[in-house]
């Protein structure tokens, strides 16, 4: 904790008195995924927290799940082939419990809770906006954790960017207008903490995202399609090398979002598909470690529909709409199963729902009510309300308070997957409640912090004792964020984030919940030099993961990585055509295990040229 000691210390000198010179980096001023409608960020009641594109752009994030680990209450473990294989949720709750959208529709994987955030690049993406806290109002099953939602740029520009580093660390991107490409190649030829050769960890992506639009009259249309597709060497942990898995997955979606705006009202239909393709194989002659017996090829294919009407009045607005849902997914055990069951299962799933959100506006702030009806095919019906309020304290000040039920259907591994899954699991419910309270004065940048709560009945989770899933019947998970940014001062600007998860327990058996660190926290120092210098800036971030708890009770050892902390740089320089970036990651070399058993590789430098 010195390390945090000392960041915090810097970060109280640099708040105060900050320099008019350079300006704030642009804030964002609309979102778009709390209220499923366009809205102030300073209106909006639940917890959100935007990924701009010139985060992308100026700390090289290349993925999805790169762009979110810095975010305030999210937690991640990358693990694998350039941290490709990325675990993930939010305040408390894991990956099955964050609903995954791309312009506001599913992402891949999302029936089979096989969303691949480390794979997905940030290629076409203009911003990712983080909905924290329940949504199952609005979006129904797998919002209890949140929402993170992948907001394609309309109309880009053209742009080219270049890295090369360290274990064959390569990259391209090319964008234009309407398309943008990304390559991305790496041998990850690092070795083992003990010195021995780390076999087939190898990682190849390709990435292709297009849109277009197009407005007639009233009614704008936007047409959007990507694809992503990687292979890479599936070595495993340190104690239990695998020299031939290979794994290949291709990710694509495609959607059509129609608009029509009146004087008072904006109605929005979609229609969008996904398919997921995940291939894994190895030799089982050969590997003592092997996995399966033959290629295991699971698929997953859905179509989404949605339709709603937004109406703004004097008094407020009216939220209803309608969204249906249908897929099949295949999922293949490659044949390693128990006697009389099948290797391969193939399923269709099914989600109906309509759903109605008033809020009203006053002189001293708003409150919104909502409420959800929604069928998950032979799971069952459920209903979800939710209400909060937005209190305005002061021009600069508001306090804002959240509460509602949510809930989530079992996904199709848990319920199908070849001696893995379990058909009579039931849905997860919980009551989920936050109060945060924010000021924009504060660090000159602004701050806020928010408490949190998630009671949850029903949990799905892995049981070692039976080995198969079963179901926690009571969870409880507590907690705060703080978050704080300040305007330049000598031109560095200081972001700072922490989140304590206090209480994360299985009220059940008295024990802490798996994958839950109790601190986690963030400090970013960024400096911006004054327009026209060469000399474009420096950034410096700072994150300290705490320990989890125990997943496996058994091998207590195994599965409980201890608390690290990293540290990465990047120095920018510009010229009149592109500007040349050096990052560093990992300067500590600390030889860290996010999933115990998988140690990320120590120091890298990657060097970068871009004309964005």
């Amino acid at each position: 904790m010195l390390l945090l000691t000392h960041a915090l210390g810097a970060l109280l000198a640099l708040a105060p008195s900050p320099s008019p010179s350079p300006s704030a980096p642009p804030q964002i001023a609309h979102v778009y995924t709390a209220d499923r409608s366009d809205e102030t960020l300073k209106n909006a009641a639940r917890t959100t927290y935007v990924v701009s594109r010139d985060d992308i752009v100026r700390y090289g994030y290349r993925t999805i799940g790169d762009a979110l680990a810095n975010v305030p209450g999210v937690e991640s473990w990358p693990q694998g082939p350039i941290g490709a294989n990325f675990a993930f949720g939010i305040r408390g709750s894991g990956s099955s419990q964050v609903l995954v959208l791309v312009d506001g529709l599913p992402a891949p994987g999302m029936f089979s809770n096989t969303v691949e955030l480390g794979n997905l690049p940030v290629t076409g993406v203009d911003r990712i906006e983080v909905v924290e806290g329940g949504g199952s109002t609005l979006y129904g099953t797998g919002a209890i954790g949140g929402i993170i939602n992948v907001i394609t740029q309309r109309a880009g520009a053209y742009g080219a960017t270049a890295r090369y580093g360290s274990f064959g660390d390569k990259e391209l991107d090319v964008d234009t207008p309407h398309v943008q490409i990304s390559r991305i190649v790496a041998s990850n030829n690092f070795g083992l903490p003990d010195g021995t050769a780390r076999p087939d960890s190898d990682y190849g992506s390709s990435a292709l995202h297009a849109n277009d639009a197009w407005r007639i009259g009233s009614f704008e249309a936007v047409l959007r399609a990507g694809m992503e597709s990687d292979k890479a060497g599936v070595a495993g942990g340190d104690s239990f090398l695998s020299p031939t898995s290979r794994q290949a997955d291709v990710n694509e979606d495609a959607g059509l979002t129609v608009t029509r705006r009146s004087t008072q009202s904006l109605f929005t239909a979609q229609v969008g598909a996904t398919r997921q393709q995940i291939l894994f194989s190895c030799n089982s002659v050969t590997d003592a470690n092997c996995g399966v017996m033959y290629p295991a090829l699971s698929t997953e294919n859905r179509v989404d529909f949605g339709a709603r009407n937004a109406i703004e009045s004097n008094s407020g607005q009216t939220l209803y709409g309608i969204d249906l849902s249908r897929g099949f997914v295949r999922s293949d055990s490659g044949g390693f199963v128990p006697k009389n069951t099948a290797p391969v299962s193939t399923d269709a799933l099914a989600q109906t729902a309509a759903y109605v959100q008033r809020r009203s506006d006053a002189s001293w702030g708003s409150a919104y009510f909502g409420l959800r009806g929604e069928r998950d095919g032979s799971l069952g019906g459920e209903f979800s309300p939710s209400a909060g309020v937005v209190v305005r304290l002061s021009s600069e000040a508001s306090l804002k308070a959240n509460a509602a039920t949510a809930f989530r259907a079992p996904n199709a591994d848990e319920l199908y997957f070849p001696g893995f899954g379990n058909p009579a699991l039931v849905p997860e419910r919980a009551k989920v409640w936050d109060i945060s309270i924010a000021d924009s004065r504060i660090g000159g940048g602004g701050a806020d912090v928010t408490w949190f709560t998630n009671r949850t009945n029903d949990l799905i989770a892995f049981n070692f004792t039976t080995s198969q899933l079963d179901q926690i019947d009571h969870a409880s998970i507590e907690g705060f964020t703080f978050d704080l940014k300040t305007l330049p001062y000598h031109g560095i600007t200081t972001t700072f984030n922490i989140t304590n998860l206090y209480r994360a327990e299985n009220l059940d058996a008295q024990t802490r919940l798996a994958n839950d660190p109790v601190t986690a926290a963030n400090l970013r120092l960024d400096y911006t030099s004054h327009i026209g210098s060469a000399f474009d800036g420096w950034g410096i971030a700072l994150r300290i993961a705490g320990q989890r708890g125990t997943v496996n009770p058994f091998l207590p050892a195994f599965d409980q990585p201890v608390e690290y902390s990293t540290a990465n740089a990047y120095v920018r320089f510009r010229t009149p055509v592109a500007a040349f970036t050096l990052r560093g990651f990992n300067l500590g070399n600390e030889r860290y295990a996010a999933v115990s058993g998988y140690p990320m590789p120590g120091r890298s430098f990657v060097l970068e040229a871009s004309t964005k």
